[in-house]
């Protein structure tokens, strides 16, 4: 299958959208006030990453395989779920995040400015990963 680099951006762009609405959705249900906050800047970092990548869009085809599972994989939330619950998943979220856009600089190897994009987006999911990790040896 030949894919385009549109078409792996439309898919981390709604892994992107779908993380904003994730913890702006928890945001609004979590009852901590520490965990409201962080949420909120896990928000809007997600909306960063977002609005990035929609200006990021181009045309050129590449012909490889993308890691694009593990978002289902990493659970769904309900409004009865305690925040341990609701970071746990952020977790696996991130963690699934940071390896597509892993999977996306290697194909890019060979375009330095690209591959740079790709690899600074993984770091910052792993820097989430970290974060929401702390967060949960609270609870």
């Amino acid at each position: 299958m030949e894919l385009t680099i549109n078409d792996i951006l439309d898919v981390a762009i709604k892994s992107e959208e779908s993380s904003f609405i994730f913890y702006k959705e928890m945001a609004g249900k979590s009852q901590n006030p520490e965990t409201v906050k962080i949420l909120k800047k896990l928000s809007q970092d997600e909306k960063d990453h977002l609005e990035y990548l929609i200006w990021l869009k181009s045309g050129d085809p590449i012909n490889e395989q993308v890691y694009f599972d593990g978002f289902e994989e990493a659970g769904q939330l309900s409004a009865e779920m305690l925040p341990k619950e609701v970071l746990q998943i952020a977790i696996q979220r991130e963690g699934a995040a940071a390896k597509m856009y892993r999977q996306m600089a290697d194909i890019f190897k060979e375009q330095p400015d690209k591959n740079f994009i790709f690899e600074r987006m993984a770091r910052e999911e792993d820097h989430h990963a970290s974060a929401v990790a702390a967060m949960l040896k609270e609870f």
